[in-house]
């Protein structure tokens, strides 16, 4: 392993045994795999070793927070390379993906971490206009300098000298049904429903990723399911976009409708009210 230009790929996962193939495949050209679990009762770890991944588990303590478990992979896992990527089980990078990365980190250059843009799948349609494409995630970094912060809605720590690689990986965010999605968007939103109290009480944020919109979206919190509709079917042109679009968008409003209805659940039992 060259320490100069070597890099570890890191999978997060929870029950991923439909995914996780496709994932650690496409990653086989790294120097390090490693899976870092919380808690499945499935069949990840056996895909996991299948594939040559190292398979750790680490289950936190609730609400699950995904800046910690990266962090906690960065700090706690033995990793040796210089550079780590940051992909999800129901992720892919592509070949041409791969090539990019291993140019960049071979060369000599100021930044220490790199955001990347997905192709966002939903039911067999990438939904370019509806999501915004691109739109950027924090996704591969220097393991002594970068770390994560932001919770949920993450974004690289204020160490970062930050660039962006225009390939995109495909993210497939629906591959394992309605059931699965509205789970993690279950979790999702009640993590939202916090920041947003919390910015509506001290009007601070503890992401960067897109300070402005979220301030923003959380003053306006009220309206935030017809906003996001309205965003993303109308002003992103998400209705040129077929029937996945306009379903698309109608989970995502309804994702928001949740978020609301537990801040307001939230700041009644504060203030001693009934539900």
């Amino acid at each position: 392993m060259d320490k100069l230009s070597s890099i570890a790929a890191v999978v997060l996962t929870l029950n991923e045994e439909h995914n996780l193939p496709r994932a650690l495949s496409s990653l086989a050209w790294c120097d390090e795999l490693l899976v870092l679990d919380s808690g499945s009762v499935d069949s990840t770890e056996a895909v996991a070793r299948q594939n040559n991944a190292r398979f750790i588990v680490h289950k936190q303590a609730r609400p699950f927070q995904i800046t910690e478990q990266r962090n906690w992979a960065l700090d706690r896992c033995g990793l040796r390379s210089k550079w780590v990527l940051f992909i999800d089980a129901d992720e892919e990078v592509s070949p041409v993906l791969a090539e990019e990365i291993r140019k960049l980190i071979t060369a000599t250059s100021r930044f220490n971490a790199y955001e990347l843009t997905p192709r966002y799948w939903f039911l067999g349609k990438w939904l370019k206009r509806t999501q915004g494409f691109p739109n950027w995630h924090p996704r591969l970094l220097q393991r002594e300098a970068v770390r994560f912060q932001g919770g949920v809605w993450e974004s690289f720590s204020d160490t970062a000298l930050i660039s962006r690689i225009h390939i995109p990986y495909e993210h497939f965010a629906f591959s394992k049904g309605i059931d699965d999605w509205l789970e993690r968007h279950q979790r999702y939103s009640s993590w939202d429903a916090i920041e947003i109290d919390q910015y509506l009480s001290t009007k601070t944020l503890r992401s960067s990723r897109k300070r402005r919109l979220r301030a923003l979206t959380s003053s306006l919190w009220l309206l935030r399911p017809l906003l996001r509709f309205i965003q993303k079917y109308l002003f992103q042109f998400g209705f040129l976009e077929g029937w996945q679009a306009l379903l698309y968008c109608l989970l995502i409003s309804f994702y928001d409708l949740m978020t609301i209805t537990k801040l307001i659940q939230l700041r009644r039992h504060r203030s001693g009210l009934p539900l």
